[in-house]
């Protein structure tokens, strides 16, 4: 018979508390780990590059970004990142559960044998980056989806008979205006129940008109710096240290030039 160790022997010296805490800070540094692994986005700029709010919209930035990418640094890990890859993981994990749904039961698209769920387009005259949640044909039209997941606070003020949330509907709009489509659907998930919530909403150019004029703003700079020699944009930040330069890759190389 073979010999098992005693379940009730205590290890000497052992404190479960202490091991608890230990696990808990190697389970955050996990996600920061998980954060790091994630390729710098350089280059061209992405459709939430030029969706970004006002206040965090840098059309430098973006522009410096496409010319010199090699310059690009990750910025120093700050003790309230860890919470936000937490959250951003989450938010990974509830598109891949409705992609994963779609790709097994639903009318995903593809393209070039390629399922449309998150799949990276790029324009060459627009020099722009895209990827849509997913695209599916629904009711026999080929629509774009947006899939958000908010608290249950936010998730119970949102009406299906009213307007849509303004973030979904500007960016399916945008993935709208870039393709060409009529329609786009926008599914919004509860974290704390998982119920969902969802719209159908009609293009409308005058929503995507703003993030047009930043597209040809941000075309315009880059072939004044490319073709012409001229400098990039004014900056936004007044100096390295406010709070949307600490968190922008071009953060040095940016003030040292």
């Amino acid at each position: 018979m073979s010999q098992t160790s005693n379940p009730s022997s205590a290890v000497a010296g052992f404190n479960p508390r202490a091991a608890a805490q230990l696990f808990k800070l190697d389970v955050m540094d996990m996600f920061n780990a998980w954060n790091a692994e994630k390729p710098l986005r350089t280059g061209f700029p992405h459709a939430s590059n030029i969706l970004a709010p006002e206040a965090e919209f840098c059309l430098r930035k973006l522009v410096l970004m496409a010319v010199y990418p090699e310059e690009a640094k990750r910025p120093p890990v700050k003790p309230w990142d860890t919470l936000q890859n937490a959250r951003f993981k989450h938010g990974w994990g509830i598109h891949e559960k409705y992609q994963g749904l779609t790709k097994r039961y639903g009318r995903v698209i593809y393209t070039d044998g390629e399922a449309e769920l998150d799949l990276t387009h790029f324009d060459e005259t627009r020099l722009i980056y895209w990827s849509p949640d997913e695209i599916i044909n629904h009711n026999s039209i080929t629509m774009p989806v947006e899939i958000k997941g908010y608290k249950a606070e936010t998730f119970d003020e949102m009406d299906e008979q009213g307007d849509p949330p303004e973030a979904a509907h500007k960016q399916v709009n945008f993935y709208m205006h870039l393709m060409q489509y009529q329609y786009g659907l926008i599914l919004v998930e509860n974290k704390n129940t998982q119920e969902i919530k969802t719209w159908c909403v009609e293009y409308d150019l005058e929503l995507v008109q703003p993030y047009l004029d930043r597209m040809h703003k941000f075309k315009l700079h880059y072939i004044q710096v490319t073709k012409m020699g001229k400098e990039p944009p004014a900056r936004k930040c007044s100096k390295s240290s406010d709070r949307l330069a600490e968190k922008c890759e071009m953060c040095q190389f940016c003030f040292s030039h």
